[in-house]
């Protein structure tokens, strides 16, 4: 029988031998490599390329929906697997675009993250029914939760900045975990404001903790 190879990449060594434990045991899977951060895990995948790779969006040392997108480019053949605490309905949409080929929360059960991967690694996308009830609302024009259309309409690196916002970092601080200039932070919250239809800095600032804080967003 052939076997899917799966790496894992997550920042916490119990989540990738619970993961390992759980895959392996399956006959058509096997796990072939693990790394805890996103730039070992691109070197490492250089010599696998597995089948799929199972990406935390919430990496100690990279932001994992960079991951993915890396994982895309470098190897576009690699189905893409997102587990995170972080909420479906916020992020789900957001790692597909990325590049990824499913979304489950690691509070469901480990036969939910087998039955993800059999799904993705034919070619299709994998969401729980919630949030595929949610996406074809919204379709419809359903808006059952204002805050996270609104929100959408960041890109991606915008909703980078409004989580780490959120979450109380200064423009400084926030340049210097993400490798960019304090101006070009600044340029983002005032490209946030508008796109949010907010007046100053402080009415942006308290809009993103009380998001994060409702959405339970901890980075």
């Amino acid at each position: 029988m052939e076997k899917y190879s799966v790496f894992i990449i997550d920042d916490h060594a119990l989540v990738r031998e619970g993961l390992a434990m759980v895959v392996n045991q399956e006959p058509d899977m096997e796990v072939c490599g693990s790394a805890d951060d996103g730039p070992a895990a691109l070197n490492m995948l250089f010599n696998i390329e597995p089948s799929i790779a199972i990406v935390d969006l919430s990496l100690t040392t990279s932001d994992g929906l960079e991951v993915v997108k890396a994982i895309k480019a470098r190897y576009p053949d690699v189905f893409v697997l997102v587990l995170s605490m972080r909420e479906e309905l916020v992020f789900a949409e957001r790692c597909v675009r990325a590049g990824a080929s499913g979304y489950v929360m690691k509070s469901e059960e480990p036969a939910v993250v087998i039955k993800a991967l059999r799904h993705i690694v034919k070619g299709k996308i994998y969401f729980s029914e919630r949030m595929t009830e949610y996406i074809l609302n919204k379709a419809m024009n359903v808006k059952n939760c204002s805050d996270k259309d609104v929100v959408e309409a960041l890109t991606d690196r915008e909703f980078q900045v409004f989580q780490m916002v959120g979450n109380g970092f200064t423009s400084k601080h926030i340049a210097e975990k993400l490798n960019l200039s304090v101006k070009t932070i600044d340029a983002f919250r005032e490209s946030m404001k508008h796109k949010l239809g907010l007046k100053n800095a402080n009415e942006l600032s308290q809009y993103a903790i009380k998001w994060a804080h409702y959405q339970d967003v901890i980075i």
